[in-house]
């Protein structure tokens, strides 16, 4: 088990505060801002192949979106295990495995010759991806973060958005100059190659292991820094939290959020190439959608910081995407400038929706199974609509020939997470 950050070890440093000019946490989440470039670079990528792989090997759009449903049930389904394995030996193994898992999955994949290998080849992807999940990062950061916990939790996790802000439309650019093969073997250089010797040669589990004290530990807080909404440090179990409403009404608002936005992001390049956009353009702008989420990240993560209700910021954030994917809508009849305004919206919004999933976690629930009730709460969340979502948009597309109704069905979605989120409340502390 490890160590707990709110307990000190013989031999650790004094807290810190304004006497260490750096605190080695920061070089942590440096990191853990590169390792989650590749988780959200890995994810958000297939976008980029759908269309080319459809017309290739002559598959519709719902049985190539298959094999990233089937990607999203693995990586919901294993989120648990990750969790369980973080909790107990730390983070850093898991990522290491998920580098490997992920790199040949990668290598695999730019040989595919079947729809059978494409969906076994997804499915192993999401093996390796479900342990560089915001759950796994955000118990690294918890770690090391009493004070100024949002706003590192932002940071760290603001990388996602970075790998979909660059990783989509490099991808564009390597299927349209070369092939979408060598646009798999270049990726999967980016997990043997620089996570995998990041992560082993940098990345530390815990503060204690270099003989710190958590930032903020024991109320040493700078004095003009807003105060932390603190976690719960009860003992609370996976056992206790599952018997509260709370896990329940978070997991299926998560379930409404997470599932619509990778479903719509699933498709969001194949629909802006049916609305006349080349590969590489559809690609940019997709990218650009999800970079913005990095502001969304960053924003909503500092904005937690103050005594603000993280379920109240969670509806925020799930209506602000159900608004930017209801002007999308409106595109044939006003024109493309109307992806000035659905672009910042659905980025912003999504951006914060993936920060609050570590955050209200930590807030409800503590640290004490931080990595097995976050992995749990994500099988909900990701392995229902997360792997039913993408299929459904895609067989609406072939049923209708168009995205309106699949848009709908994903609008509909954010309102009801977001009403779900307004209605969770803070749990009692167990007995």
């Amino acid at each position: 088990m490890m160590a707990n950050p709110m307990s000190e070890t013989p031999g650790a440093a004094p807290p810190q505060g304004r006497a260490d000019p750096f605190f080695y946490g920061w070089f942590v989440v440096a990191i853990l801002f590169v390792v989650s470039i590749i988780d959200g670079g890995f994810t958000y990528i297939f976008s980029a192949f759908l269309k080319p792989l459809s017309e290739e090997f002559g598959w519709t759009r719902a049985q190539t979106s298959g094999g990233f449903s089937l990607y999203l049930l693995a990586a919901g389904t294993l989120l648990p295990v990750w969790g369980w394995l973080a909790d107990r030996v730390g983070a850093r193994l898991v990522f290491l495995l998920s580098a490997l898992i992920d790199g040949i999955a990668l290598v695999l994949l730019s040989y595919v010759q079947s729809l059978l290998a494409f969906y076994c080849l997804y499915f192993l992807l999401g093996v390796g991806l479900a342990g560089i999940a915001p759950t796994t990062i955000g118990k690294i950061v918890s770690e090391w973060f009493v004070a100024k916990r949002g706003r590192a939790m932002g940071m760290a996790l603001v990388g996602a958005g970075m790998g979909g802000l660059v990783l989509v439309p490099i991808a564009g650019f390597l299927i349209e100059e070369f092939t979408w093969r060598m646009a798999y073997r270049s990726l999967a250089g980016l997990s043997l190659g620089v996570m995998f010797p990041l992560v082993l040669f940098f990345l530390t589990d815990t503060p204690q292991q270099k003989g710190l004290l958590p930032l903020g530990h024991g109320g040493q807080v700078e004095p003009d820094e807003p105060a932390l909404v603190p976690a719960s440090e009860h003992a609370w179990t996976l056992g206790a939290a599952l018997r509260t409403p709370t896990f329940w009404l978070l997991s299926l608002a998560l379930c409404c959020g997470i599932g619509a936005a990778m479903s719509f992001n699933a498709h969001q390049v194949a629909l802006l190439q049916d609305a006349g956009f080349s590969l590489e353009l559809a690609s940019s702008i997709a990218g650009i959608s999800l970079g913005m989420s990095m502001g969304g990240r960053f924003t909503v993560g500092w904005i937690s910081e103050y005594r603000l209700n993280p379920h109240t910021l969670l509806a925020v954030c799930l209506v602000v995407q159900a608004l930017g994917l209801g002007l999308l809508l409106f595109m044939p009849s006003l024109g493309s400038w109307v992806l000035l305004l659905v672009v910042p919206l659905f980025g912003l919004g999504f951006g914060g929706l993936v920060v609050l999933w570590p955050l209200t976690l930590g807030h409800n629930f503590g640290l004490n199974a931080f990595g097995t009730i976050g992995g749990v709460m994500g099988t909900v969340a990701v392995s229902v609509t997360g792997a039913l979502g993408p299929v459904v948009l895609g067989a609406i597309y072939d049923t209708t020939g168009s995205y309106d109704w699949a848009l709908v069905v994903c609008i509909g979605a954010f309102v009801i997470g977001a009403g779900l989120a307004k209605l969770t409340p803070v749990p009692r502390p167990p007995e």
